[in-house]
């Protein structure tokens, strides 16, 4: 099953889309809407609740762990974030083995006729696992009632099409003439579904091209050269914005007397800013998917940048707090000394968000996986740019030159890293 999926993701455009989201039933826009008989498995059942079982252990045991910690130093808050956060993303395998358990049990699936696509659904009542087909390569819907082969036992009598040369199957134990009721109306609603299966393996790179850009057209007519609006550059908008937002800590350097320190937990601080924007990015790509992958992602991620605040203080700590232990207060009175620098930082990552991301449409053919991954690409560069900076900043005595150098540095790296993100070509 994996296999084929997997080959016919090369298939572009008319590649199936998979979801996991919110299914409330028939919704206004279904051209058809119907919930399937689904097999259910007691062996299967009781698997499953082993399986749950099993892994919330870890979930119970590391919670205890987590509220033995009371004392007010830097590495206790530390601590019991990254448990919190561990238990987050722990719990986002143990919601899916539930969900799996609550599937068996109460498991449906469904299939819906919406803006032109085939959407097939398994899982509970109100929330499931889904694919999608678009309706050019959807040709001959059938009823299988004969003997069906050991990877499809479990369905017993089924319905199935064609997708391209792929045959898609669906629903389980359904009788012939409630089959022959939802194949009639299947029919009516795809023409084409007596054609004969598309061998994509066998079509021609300028035949398969051909076909993308019949759907590729289709979009291009709808959105105008204003709305996809020019890519990033040395001059736009966001660019600007950027470069405006990182001098801001050289008057920190030059007026207030910010040292190393200071500028390393800003941009600490500026790696949340990065992932809060992502988060949005996320909610704008999957809607309520974010609910799953946003909150892997927030655990992952802030797991990541507690251990980095860790890090911090341990290098670069004497120049904020001198010597002794760091206390949870010292580590927030430390960020409000850097409101104006972080406001500014918002303000810039949020212009990106809107004239990038939002106005030319970057969401467009981007998955849910791909942007989870794009936060770290440019924060670990940024990062390995400034620390590098902040060694040789220590070594040269943190004078004012070794600072501003430091800043240049930062400026150049975070620059290059935004317009790769933005033209997807090298600067």
């Amino acid at each position: 099953m994996m296999k084929k999926f997997g080959r016919m993701r090369s298939w572009g455009k008319l590649a199936p889309e998979f979801s996991f989201a919110l299914d409330g039933g028939k919704q206004s826009t279904d051209d058809f809407y119907r919930s399937l008989p689904f097999n259910r498995s007691l062996i299967l059942i009781l698997i499953s609740a082993v399986f749950l079982f099993v892994f919330s252990l870890p979930l119970l045991s590391m919670g205890v762990m987590s509220a033995g910690g009371d004392d007010d130093s830097l590495f206790s808050l530390i601590f019991m974030v990254f448990s919190l956060l561990w238990m987050l993303g722990w719990s986002c395998g143990v919601a899916l083995l539930l969900i799996v358990f609550l599937g068996l049990i109460l498991g449906r699936e469904t299939v819906r006729v919406t803006e032109n696509k085939l959407v097939l659904r398994i899982g509970i009542p109100g929330l499931g696992f889904g694919v999608s087909y678009a309706n050019e390569l959807i040709r001959n819907f059938r009823y299988q009632d004969g003997e069906v082969s050991n990877e499809n036992k479990w369905r017993g009598q089924h319905l199935m099409f064609d997708y391209g040369d792929e045959t898609i199957r669906f629903g389980s134990s359904i009788g012939k003439q409630e089959a022959e009721k939802i194949i009639a109306q299947l029919q009516a609603l795809f023409p084409r579904h007596a054609a004969a299966p598309v061998d994509l393996s066998s079509m021609t790179a300028a035949a398969t091209a051909a076909e993308l850009e019949k759907v590729d057209a289709m979009e291009v007519e709808q959105r105008s050269a204003v709305e996809i609006g020019e890519p990033a550059s040395l001059v736009s908008v966001s660019s600007i914005a950027l470069i405006i937002a990182n001098l801001i800590p050289l008057f920190g350097v030059i007026l207030g007397g910010w040292e190393i320190g200071e500028i390393m937990l800003l941009f600490w601080a500026e790696s949340a800013v990065i992932g809060l924007y992502n988060l949005c990015k996320m909610w704008r790509i999957g809607h309520c998917s974010v609910l799953f992958y946003g909150t892997f992602f927030v655990a992952h991620y802030g797991a990541f940048m507690s251990v980095h605040l860790l890090f911090i203080y341990v290098l670069f700590g004497g120049e904020l707090v001198g010597e002794g232990d760091v206390s949870q207060l010292q580590v927030w009175v430390d960020l409000q000394k850097l409101w104006p620098a972080l406001l500014a930082l918002v303000v810039s990552h949020g212009i990106s968000y809107f004239v990038n991301f939002l106005s030319r449409k970057e969401y467009e053919n981007r998955s849910m996986s791909q942007q989870m991954k794009e936060p770290y690409r440019r924060v670990v560069i940024m990062h390995l740019t400034i620390i590098f900076g902040g060694f040789l900043t220590l070594s040269l005595g943190s004078s004012l030159a070794a600072l501003v150098l430091l800043l240049v540095l930062k400026i150049f790296a975070d620059l290059r890293s935004h317009l790769l993100q933005h033209t997807n070509s090298p600067v």
